[in-house]
């Protein structure tokens, strides 16, 4: 079995992180847009930051309906979106029952960041991937933060 890759670039990377931040300690939340590379591995080169519409945002997130409508018109088929971002500002950056909950289960990889220790997010990027009937399962992803 091949292992679940993505690659972000540091630009990305260092957006998604600074959004998490800022929201503490609310869940930060946003989408990962970008393409396939020639050898057909995810690389994500926009980060959109989105509103927190969750009625608990220091627990849940919810993406704020307008915004994640106008992200994705605004990507307008130039790039795909190639996740889905959240930050657990107070525990580890593993899906809560919750989380797996949500209806991304399309998305190619849903990435959370921890922020137990804010002078050391934690990220961690997962793929949910149907095993039976009705039921997902996780897998982990390998990511590469990678130069231009």
């Amino acid at each position: 079995m091949h292992r679940l890759q993505i690659r972000i670039r540091r630009e990305v990377w260092s957006e998604m992180l600074s959004h998490c931040l800022e929201a503490m300690p609310r869940e930060a939340c946003g989408l990962l847009f970008g393409c396939l590379s020639a050898a057909g591995i995810p690389v994500a080169l926009n980060y959109v930051p989105i509103a927190n519409a969750a009625a608990n945002p220091l627990h849940s997130f919810e993406l704020h309906p307008q915004e994640l409508v106008r992200a994705l018109y605004a990507a307008g088929g130039k790039q795909e979106l190639v996740g889905i971002v959240h930050s657990h500002p107070q525990t580890a950056p593993y899906p809560s029952d919750h989380d797996l909950a949500t209806l991304w289960h399309t998305t190619p990889s849903h990435w959370i960041v921890s922020l137990r220790d804010p002078s050391l997010p934690e990220v961690k990027a997962f793929a949910f991937r149907k095993r039976q009937q009705e039921n997902f399962g996780l897998e982990a992803i390998s990511y590469e933060i990678v130069m231009d």
